[in-house]
């Protein structure tokens, strides 16, 4: 309902001293501005934006970062594999879609998104995309370099402290990652209180913000690294997340399910979405070791 929407925003939205790089904004200002540019409504659209803002994060069109904080991801150009005759798929900042369309001699209108390059050759794309910034990327070379779950880093957490929430936050809207027997991911925060707060503890506010408590002290961290660090704390305590996965028709259930942002993207480059729902993906035989070995670098267990 809102991705175009929601894309064009944050596309539009540029840094005033280098307009080639596009501006973040909160999750309150991108739901104030398209609110704001609805018909007279009452339904609350919060939800229902967080959901579609999450789908273009999988999908590769938008980054996420602290205070709940979106822009535009960087603009790549797709193929499936090196020896692809398809077309390419362009995801990320729009303000450079006409760009690549121009740099690889296309000729289909600029409104659409699948490039079909006056050559097939990955040399000759390379050649042309070089210095533009835009980048060439197949589906499958990526899996090598998924980053492995693990628990915040003391450089990702200096200058990141935030203020005391023990003598600022009603405890009742803060919640800690705490594995469990509970199949879904979801079921695995619990309310948290300062009397039962452990050191190196993994915490969500209620607004969403990630947090990482250690030594006394709140640190915000990026949502992908919160999330890698959920399923350390899973290795950790034998207790692997479930995920459904039919191995004779390909199809994998993430519905409620967070993984990190590049193994979305490289689950969804090898994947289509079954029927209206895209956190259902269905992957072609050839394709579905790849998904399984990044879901196990992960250390979720198939089931």
């Amino acid at each position: 309902m809102f991705l175009n929407r929601i894309v064009v925003l944050l596309s539009n939205h540029r840094q005033t001293h280098r307009t080639e790089l596009p501006q973040s904004l909160t999750f309150s200002a991108i739901a104030n501005l398209i609110h704001h540019s609805l018909p007279p409504q009452q339904e609350d659209i919060s939800a229902l934006l967080k959901e579609q803002l999450d789908e273009l994060q999988a999908e590769g069109e938008i980054l996420a970062g602290k205070g709940n904080l979106f822009c535009m991801a960087p603009p790549i150009v797709l193929r499936e594999d090196e020896n692809s005759l398809n077309g390419l798929l362009f995801r990320g900042d729009r303000v450079y879609l006409r760009l690549a369309r121009q740099l690889l001699e296309t000729e289909h209108l600029s409104t659409q998104l699948t490039l079909h390059p006056k050559e097939k050759s990955s040399t000759w794309i390379k050649a042309q995309l070089q210095g533009s910034g835009i980048r060439l990327l197949t589906a499958q070379n990526t899996i090598e370099h998924l980053p492995e779950p693990e628990l915040p880093r003391a450089s990702m957490l200096q200058g990141s402290e935030w203020r005391n929430l023990f003598e600022s936050l009603n405890f009742i809207d803060l919640f800690q990652y705490i594995p469990s027997l509970s199949v879904r991911q979801i079921d695995r925060w619990f309310p948290v209180t300062k009397e039962y707060l452990s050191d190196r503890s993994l915490l969500k506010l209620k607004t969403g913000e990630f947090l990482w408590f250690e030594k006394e002290t709140f640190y915000e961290i990026d949502p992908d690294d919160a999330i890698l660090a959920m399923f350390y704390l899973d290795k950790s305590q034998n207790l692997p997340l479930s995920i459904s996965w039919d191995e004779k028709d390909g199809r994998l259930n993430l519905q409620k399910t967070c993984l990190p942002t590049h193994y979305y993207q490289l689950l969804w480059r090898l994947s289509k979405a079954d029927s209206d729902n895209p956190r259902i993906r269905r992957f072609e035989p050839a394709k579905r070791p790849t998904a399984r070995e990044s879901l196990r670098r992960l250390g979720c267990n198939l089931v």
